[in-house]
């Protein structure tokens, strides 16, 4: 794999992982659709001089683009939904954990599943290290029924499977628009839907009264995690396929924990440290298995 773009995904995941203590701060500052429209409207406003300065196309070849835009859109949408309903009650750290370390794990499987693509030993010892880390930065063994709804983990367990069907559309439009063009539409139409939802709220204009902090906060979490972060992710899914890509969502749970330690004042845990090993560990295996990945070798879009 070309180390320029392992790095940028890298850098990528590094910027989901401060979304989580970030979004955290914000969670409660006006309702969850009303949040999400505004990170939207910046992503997609973001996006179009992006879209000028590539010169990608802003047209669709196919009724099949317009249809994997408009889903993606309703299922990004959801994600941001789940996300956000989690942070409402959930520990940002936590949080991170759960739906990043799952992400991959579900995304594998579906992928076996639904393209019967086979999945190989090293493979899935390196999914297992990524559970095992994942659980551990959890602590998972003082975890109970009762402790995982309350703390609003469910709705980040959700959240994970969502976010495989997210990376299965986006490979999926792949083969026929960019990546960036991808984003565009995704993030216009969830604009759009959660325009519609929002509008009449009376918090939905709120948002002026708010100070420069909440919108520093939008700001990062549209154009620095989405714009950046998610378009390299899209466009990693679209080059490696969405089983390898997911695979570095593996680094987010340390560098969420982190994030959480410096921003959100959470307590250091030995048993983070360990995970986010064992969480690396995981990338490494997954990607240095036997299937080959060659980016140059990919059709340009």
């Amino acid at each position: 794999m070309n180390l320029r773009f392992v790095s940028l995904l890298i850098l990528a995941m590094i910027s989901w992982g401060f979304s989580w203590p970030i979004a955290k701060m914000i969670a409660h500052s006006v309702p969850i659709h009303v949040l999400v429209f505004w990170r939207f409207l910046m992503t997609f406003l973001s996006v179009i001089p992006l879209m000028f300065f590539l010169k990608i196309p802003f047209s669709l070849k196919s009724g099949k683009d317009y249809f994997d835009v408009l889903i993606g859109g309703i299922v990004y949408l959801l994600y941001n939904q789940f996300f956000f309903l989690g942070l409402e009650k959930g520990l940002p750290g936590a949080g991170g954990v759960l739906v990043t370390t799952l992400n991959p794990i579900v995304t594998f499987f579906i992928v076996a599943l639904v393209l019967r693509r086979g999945i190989s030993k090293r493979q899935s010892i390196g999914l297992f290290f990524g559970l095992i880390g994942g659980l551990t930065i959890l602590k998972v063994w003082e975890l109970n029924l009762e402790k995982l709804i309350s703390s609003g983990n469910a709705f980040f367990l959700i959240a994970s499977f969502v976010w495989a069907l997210l990376s299965l559309n986006s490979q999926r439009s792949g083969k026929s628009m960019s990546p960036i063009a991808y984003s565009f539409y995704v993030y216009g139409i969830g604009s759009l839907i959660e325009f519609l939802i929002s509008f009449k709220d009376p918090a939905f204009l709120h948002v002026w009264d708010l100070d420069g902090h909440f919108w520093l906060s939008i700001f990062y979490l549209s154009v620095i995690s989405t714009t950046f972060g998610t378009t390299v992710y899209f466009y990693a899914a679209t080059r490696l396929g969405s089983d390898i890509a997911s695979s570095f969502i593996f680094i987010v749970p340390l560098s969420a924990y982190i994030s959480s330690l410096l921003i959100m004042d959470e307590l250091f845990q030995i048993p983070v440290i360990i995970g986010g090993c064992f969480a690396i560990i995981a990338v490494y295996l997954i990607n240095s298995g036997k299937r080959q990945i060659n980016i140059e070798s990919s059709p340009e879009n």
